[in-house]
């Protein structure tokens, strides 16, 4: 080629990381760069991989936790919603009752979102065998129906869950109290609807214990028909307890019926019946998010430590790439493109490792050892098994690579201000 014809050709672009070409070029200078020091990728590696499997598991427990929390809790008494006359809640007195309790009970098992309807009368009464006398509440239920709404048939310990009309099915320590056993009688007596003396005879069928001290100290079943009865209450009720398919849909299913009720009665989910159990969740709730954002925290400054030794340990090089026309974006994207091939080698084996245990765990449960007793007392489930969702195996995954791009991306600015002179003078 002549002279003439040299001077005249176009001079070669530099590269700039930008387009498809740029990309992919990147993309492979940087995977390679990775192993130029494989002990300190495999390293920060394993710490991504780490965080995430921790953070994983016990997000999972976490959420299970809560779950079996709320289904242990609803279970026992409350059910998923409840109806009730509008003031009941926070007065609960004989007179403010639900009439024509029948037809309602009948409209609201016709819906769809309602896998299991009851009701309930109740009032409080003073309890008493022989000499000995105890307050208590006296509920009125339907033995049939209960049982689909409520646990506490199945934590009888003793006897017969209401077999006959004037069965009564008493709480373990009420019955301790009273000096009661199977086949004795107990007292009635409370007030009426109309003021006048409400009094009823029972003969004790059973005896249940909740491991729930103020439930088992307190807590008289009876037919629901005695109850009516003997408070002069005739068709009317004080709660209807619902059962949906799943209790976090409560608030959903207590909107859709809401409508449809008649005017002077509410529909509560047990987010409102149980404003504890919610608190409960609350705080611990809190204190895992700290937990978890003091684990990302290191993981982010371990991988910000290593990118920083990186640009340190290539400043020779990248001034050399700048003095050869490459600008300085491009190399910052390529050390960018390093951090977020790092991510991906650690995410893929934290997330092989979280995803195979917690899949086989959710299944097959965990089962919370010696501590049977105290699980019943904290509204807490026998066996805990992990939530596997997307939100459980994705979030720490995605929070993570904020945490890594940005690691990668603050040691990488140095870049920009970097001089060729200067940078290839720098280990001569």
């Amino acid at each position: 080629m002549a002279a003439a014809d040299i001077a005249q050709a176009p001079p070669v672009a530099a590269p700039t990381g930008t387009g498809s070409v740029g990309i992919g070029l990147h993309m492979r200078v940087a995977w390679r760069n990775l192993w130029r020091n494989g002990r300190r990728t495999w390293l920060t590696a394993s710490g991504i991989a780490f965080s995430i499997f921790l953070c994983v598991v016990f997000m999972s427990f976490q959420l299970g936790s809560y779950d079996g929390m709320i289904d242990t809790a609803t279970g026992m008494m409350s059910g998923h919603m409840q109806v009730q006359q509008v003031d009941y809640f926070d007065d609960p007195k004989v007179a403010n009752r639900i009439a024509g309790g029948s037809e309602l009970l009948r409209e609201l098992e016709q819906s769809p979102d309602v896998v299991a309807a009851a009701p309930r009368v109740e009032g409080f009464a003073l309890v008493s065998v022989g000499e000995r006398s105890f307050g208590g509440l006296v509920m009125g239920v339907d033995p049939v129906r209960e049982p689909e709404v409520s646990a506490l048939s199945k934590q009888i310990v003793e006897g017969e869950y209401l077999p006959r009309t004037d069965s009564a099915y008493v709480g373990k320590a009420l019955a301790t109290n009273l000096g009661l056993k199977i086949g004795d009688e107990i007292f009635v007596m409370g007030s009426a609807l109309e003021g006048g003396v409400a009094a009823a005879l029972f003969t004790v069928d059973g005896l249940f214990d909740t491991g729930q001290v103020e439930l088992d100290r307190s807590i008289l079943q009876v037919p629901l028909s005695a109850v009516q009865s003997a408070f002069d209450l005739g068709d009317s009720v004080h709660r209807i307890v619902l059962m949906g398919r799943n209790a976090n849909d409560a608030t959903a299913i207590a909107e859709r019926l809401a409508p449809a009720l008649p005017e002077g009665v509410r529909i509560l989910d047990w987010d409102k019946l149980l404003p504890e159990l919610r608190q409960m969740i609350q705080m611990d709730a809190v204190s895992g998010l700290i937990i978890y954002v003091l684990l990302v925290a290191i993981v982010t400054l371990s991988v910000a430590n290593s990118f920083t030794m990186t640009v340190f340990e290539r400043t020779r090089e990248f001034g050399m790439l700048i003095a050869i026309g490459m600008r300085p974006g491009g190399i910052v994207a390529m050390i960018v493109i390093e951090a977020l091939c790092m991510w991906v080698v650690g995410t893929a084996i934290g997330a092989a490792i979280s995803f195979s245990l917690m899949v086989g765990l959710g299944i097959v449960g965990v089962p919370i050892a010696g501590l049977e007793d105290m699980a019943g007392q904290f509204m807490m489930p026998e066996r805990i098994h992990p939530e596997v969702s997307f939100f459980t195996l994705g979030t720490a995954p995605l929070v993570l690579l904020v945490g890594t791009l940005v690691a990668g991306l603050i040691p990488a600015l140095r870049v920009r201000r970097l001089k060729p002179v200067e940078a290839l003078r720098e280990e001569e």
